[in-house]
């Protein structure tokens, strides 16, 4: 019946397997040890055709994770041929060249078998806690003291799992039942996703997905070229500093758009640097097309198709493609940059529909003890978004990651840590006839007055905010200082001591459109809630 499906029949099918995608991202979510995982969706889940081309993704799930997955599948079957598999095998591998851009993410692919032979793959991608090494830092100097890396191998052969692999985890990780269990709950919703997917299959009366793929990349082509030539033909450059770590880095860009595809060179970015901020090119690659995506193709599915149209190239070396073995924990801090600087061209392209900068990387907050309980705390701060052509900023949310952060007492659950505030900031958000999102101020300490460690590798933004559009302000910059006076100034470890805290106030969106421009009821409403100050609004806003 593969072949004589009509145009509905496809639709529906279609969007069928971006359920089955989403309930095997759910069962990862109600799995994961990980809170990260769990209640943060740092993660993603697909299907893939026989060849390993992306179908459909779930609609829970990170642009790293899920546009570096597109490829993950093809890359690891180079390694272990399909045709050297049997049901119930399913690969596995952190290397940062392969996967999602660092040893602390894992791909997991099961492939899917109908009859005997080979049908599609389900794969999934998270975030483990901790593999080893320096943990979550960029102070390494090299990937090997990152973690440990596993090349391509199986996670399980039939029915019997690798426990050799799952040991030498635990034995390097600080949080070994976590680390198992986040590795095995990716097992588990790659073989949800299996099941559904035959269900699926056999309710159809498929005995293959060609045909039902062919559908998809074709109409996803057709709709990905029709949106993409609404941008003007030509050569757009864009240009972005960001601190780095111990010197600020540049990131440099040049769109070409033509006929319904768009190319992008990297070249003149910043070489790769001694310190784990560096980001291999698939991950580059995955958040630049996200960029584009974002504003020119929204309503088209991601899948193998839509992705094809848009290249994104640099030469070796540079920091947006480093090579091994250069450090790269903390690749998401040049990776999650990348949106903007996509949108800085198109700005060019299509000036007036573009919105503003956004907060970019998301602050990573790594806590671990210091004294003599020892635990690994990971969550996130979210600064502000850009605001947009019609309308504000969104506050504290997570562009382009679009991950959320774990909510305080799950924090204080899984760690000895106390969350004391948790607040936006007024007047962060970039003054506009359109206000950037708000950044957040957050106070953490210990709860069992012991020193702590703390990671600042993704602390970005530090020095200036985001940058408005159309005349609009800039965001706030982030700051992060401890009680004790000290100011954290780069991206290496700081030592809480027993009874102070930590203080974060993440970035704000940049403003859109004149501040004088602003409605004024609008700015009466911040006012009231506390938005922004009535200094500010006298003295930024000015309005008429």
């Amino acid at each position: 019946m593969s072949g004589n499906l009509d145009i509905v029949a496809q639709n529906v099918l279609w969007n069928r397997l971006v359920s089955v995608c989403e309930e095997q991202a759910n069962a990862l979510m109600r799995a994961a040890f990980g809170a990260i995982v769990r209640e943060a969706g740092d993660l993603s889940a697909g299907v893939f055709d026989a060849n390993g081309d992306m179908l459909a993704q779930a609609v829970t799930g990170t642009p790293g994770h899920v546009n570096t997955m597109a490829a993950s599948v093809r890359a690891m079957l180079a390694h272990i041929p399909a045709e050297t598999l049997n049901p119930g095998d399913v690969l596995v591998t952190n290397d940062p060249w392969l996967g999602a851009g660092h040893v602390f993410d894992f791909v997991v692919v099961t492939p899917a078998f109908l009859d005997g032979k080979i049908v599609g793959y389900l794969a999934s991608t998270s975030h483990i806690v901790d593999i080893g090494g320096r943990g979550w830092s960029a102070e390494a100097a090299s990937v090997y003291e990152e973690g440990v890396t596993f090349p391509v191998m199986h996670l399980r052969r039939g029915k019997v799992l690798n426990e050799d692999l799952l040991a030498i985890v635990t034995t390097n990780s600080r949080v070994p039942h976590e680390a198992r269990g986040d590795i095995l709950s990716l097992l588990s919703c790659n073989d949800t996703g299996v099941a559904r997917l035959l269900d699926l299959m056999g309710e159809y009366a498929l005995s293959d997905l060609i045909s039902v793929a062919a559908f998809i990349f074709e109409r996803s082509a057709i709709g990905t070229k029709k949106a993409l030539a609404r941008a003007p033909q030509g050569v757009y450059e864009n240009t972005m500093m960001l601190d780095g770590y111990d010197a600020p880095i540049e990131l440099r860009a040049k769109m070409t758009i033509s006929d319904g595809a768009i190319s992008v060179d990297l070249s003149g970015s910043s070489p790769a640097v001694g310190r784990g901020i560096n980001c291999p090119l698939n991950y580059s690659a995955a958040y630049a097309s996200f960029g584009i995506r974002a504003l020119l193709t929204p309503e088209i599915p991601n899948n193998q198709a839509s992705l094809d149209a848009i290249t994104i190239t640099a030469p070796a070396g540079l920091v947006v493609s480093a090579e091994r073995p250069s450090p790269v924990s903390a690749r998401h801090v040049i990776g999650q940059a990348l949106p903007d600087l996509m949108l800085g061209c198109l700005e060019q392209a299509l000036p007036g529909e573009v919105l503003a900068e956004s907060a970019g990387a998301l602050w990573t907050l790594s806590l671990s003890g210091a004294g003599k309980t020892p635990f690994t705390s990971l969550n996130v701060a979210l600064g502000g978004m850009g605001a947009r052509p019609e309308t504000d900023g969104l506050s504290t949310t997570a562009f382009p990651s679009g991950v959320g952060s774990v909510p305080v007492e799950a924090a204080e659950v899984a760690s000895p840590v106390i969350y004391h505030s948790k607040e936006f900031i007024c007047d962060s958000g970039g003054a506009g006839q359109y206000r950037g999102g708000l950044g957040q101020r957050i106070e953490i300490s210990s709860r069992i007055n012991e020193d702590m460690f703390m990671s600042a590798a993704a602390f970005e933004r530090l020095t200036s905010g985001p940058e408005g559009r159309q005349n609009g302000g800039r965001g706030a910059n982030g700051k992060v200082s401890i009680s004790d006076g000290t100011q954290v100034t780069d991206k290496g470890m700081y030592k809480i001591p027993a009874g102070e805290r930590v203080i974060l106030q993440t970035p704000g969106g940049g403003g859109y459109g004149d501040p004088a421009t602003r409605d004024v009821n609008a700015l009466e409403q911040d006012v009231v809630d506390g938005l922004v100050s009535k200094d500010a609004a006298q003295k930024i806003y000015k309005p008429k």
